[in-house]
């Protein structure tokens, strides 16, 4: 039996597959190990183990892509929270973007691109990331994902700039007005996830040209900033993994072709896919 494990910046997916391809799936919250200690990780993940009928001791291989997981200080500190649940296990721990990047293109060369709560793009060379263009994070960057939508849409509201009737349902939605939500972006713990929550208002009005311009806009930024600088990106497939990606893909794929590229696959999720590179192997 091994465990293939999706982590992003909210929530984490487990899946237990045993020879003959069954899966049982856990879910759990996230985790980004530049946030939570060791025994953090412990402590959140306990409860949810601890009740489920799981023959721990017959899992011989966990593959963990976890958001945060991009240098070997972290990864460790991630592997030493998963060992005492998987005492007999080889625990391979990685960034979630070499996670999308197998999903999305398996042993192929592509561009892989994440758009769910955060942003990240890789060139993928059938085996390995060649080449990432630096994501700066929720505070620089994060062009086109969950939490860049929200927090545009925010800042339309703050400026006066969606229209009225928009305007009203994103107050009588959230029961917010100006102050209070300004007071809410700057005291939350984790801005990005907290921003990526009003991604949800802005596909429920995408309909409206002004929501539409908005997404065009980051999306646009998301091109220009990301894709557009990967030798060949012309002549690659690029391949989109993440709920943003997924639910907002004909404004995607306007983008893409004003960029000249070819849309490869769209998933909202890696795991079916990542569940196939791996039984495999």
């Amino acid at each position: 039996m091994f465990v293939v494990a999706d982590m992003g910046s909210t929530k984490t997916d487990w899946c237990f597959v045993d020879k003959d391809k069954n899966v049982t799936l856990i879910k759990t919250q996230g985790f980004n190990p530049y946030f939570y200690t060791t025994e953090d990780i412990k402590l959140l993940l306990e409860p949810e183990f601890s009740d489920k009928n799981i023959p721990w001791n017959d899992i011989t291989n966990v593959y963990f892509y976890g958001s945060g997981c991009s240098v070997g200080e972290k990864c460790e500190l991630v592997k030493n929270a998963l060992t005492p649940f998987f005492p007999k296990a080889e625990i391979f721990v990685t960034h979630d973007l070499l996670g999308s990047a197998r999903a999305l293109c398996g042993k192929s060369t592509g561009i892989a691109c994440i758009l769910g709560t955060g942003a990240n793009t890789c060139l993928y060379d059938g085996e390995k990331i060649v080449a990432n263009v630096t994501s700066a994070g929720f505070l620089l960057g994060d062009e086109g994902s969950g939490a860049d939508l929200g927090r545009e849409l925010i800042k339309y509201y703050l400026y006066g700039e969606l229209p009225k009737e928009i305007e009203q349902a994103f107050e009588n939605e959230y029961k917010i007005n100006r102050k209070s939500l300004v007071g809410e972006v700057y005291s939350t713990k984790h801005p990005n996830a907290y921003c990526a929550t009003y991604s949800k208002f802005v596909a429920k009005h995408i309909a409206n040209p002004v929501i539409q311009q908005l997404v065009e806009e980051r999306f646009n930024e998301f091109f220009k900033r990301h894709v557009s600088k990967y030798n060949n990106y012309k002549n690659l497939p690029v391949n989109f993994i993440g709920s943003v990606a997924f639910h907002f893909s004909a404004q995607l794929e306007k983008i893409a072709k004003k960029y000249g590229t070819q849309v490869g696959i769209i998933i909202q999720t890696p795991m079916e896919k990542l569940i196939d590179f791996h039984y495999v192997l």
